[in-house]
This record gives structure tokens, C-alpha cells and sequence, in this order.
């Protein structure tokens, strides 16, 4: 495995259960963080920042993040085909800027924009190694 598979990996593990614990805190109250996870939506405030209608908006979001952990769950079994993986990294990235961006609106207190920061800049570089060890796996298969 080349090093951006070993980054792309240890990085999906981690964010792969870190994405599941938050989309099954914002679409349950089964966890310690549900309240926190959905008081942004529940209230009203990110429906009003981004225009849309706050409890679907967070049951997708909620769901999204369930799938997404999910498939990246399945990429580190070696279970998710390449285009399932490589979704999963990505579609992540938009949602932690869009946390992110939301937290800086909110006038948020400085940890939540800078642990959403963290969080995105981790997804960004787990979608692009995770393209490099693809790509590597391409070019060992043409060569």
C-alpha cells in the first residue's frame, strides 16, 4: 500500500465514525451530542443562514453523514467499489464547510469554527489522498 492509501485510510477510519456519530446525533437523541448536533437546526438558525427548512435539512444532513461514514467504513474493509469511496470523501467536504461557514455566520464561539475547520481540512485531505492511491493503483495496472 503506498502512503497516501495508509493516510486515506487511517483518516477514513477515523472520519468514517466520526461522520456516523454525528449523523446518528442529528437524526436521533440517542446520543450525548444529539442535543448540540440538532440545536442549530431545531432553532432555527441554519435553516435561516442557508434558506431552507430547518428539520428536513437536518434529517439530510443527518442521513448524509450516515452514508457517507458508512462508505467510508466500507472502503477501509476493502468492501466499497472506487466510486463509492471516492464520493464519500468528497461529499463530506462540502458539508464541514458548510458547518464551518454556518459557525463563522452564527457568530459562533472560536472551538466550533476551529474544530468544523479541523474536521473539513482532514476531509480535503483524505478526498485527495485517497485520489492518489487510486490513481496509483490505476498506474501500477497500466504499467
Amino acid at each position: 500500500m503506498t502512503a497516501a492509501g495508509f493516510i486515506s485510510t487511517g483518516l477514513s477510519a477515523f472520519l468514517g465514525f466520526f461522520f456516523l456519530f454525528a449523523g446518528v446525533s442529528k437524526t436521533t437523541d440517542l446520543t450525548p451530542a444529539s442535543g448540540e448536533m440538532q440545536s442549530g437546526f431545531r432553532n432555527g438558525v441554519w435553516g435561516a443562514l442557508w434558506g431552507l427548512p430547518s428539520v428536513p435539512f437536518l434529517k439530510f444532513v443527518g442521513v448524509t453523514e450516515i452514508l457517507t461514514g458508512l462508505g467510508l467504513w466500507a472502503y477501509v474493509a476493502g468492501l466499497a467499489p472506487q466510486v463509492l469511496a471516492q464520493w464519500s470523501a468528497f461529499v463530506p467536504v462540502g458539508i464541514t464547510v458548510a458547518a464551518t461557514t454556518s459557525h463563522v455566520l452564527n457568530g459562533d464561539p472560536s472551538f466550533a469554527i476551529t474544530f468544523c475547520g479541523v474536521i473539513t481540512t482532514l476531509f480535503l485531505v483524505n478526498n485527495f489522498a485517497m485520489a492518489a492511491y487510486f490513481a496509483s493503483i490505476k498506474a501500477t495496472k497500466v504499467a
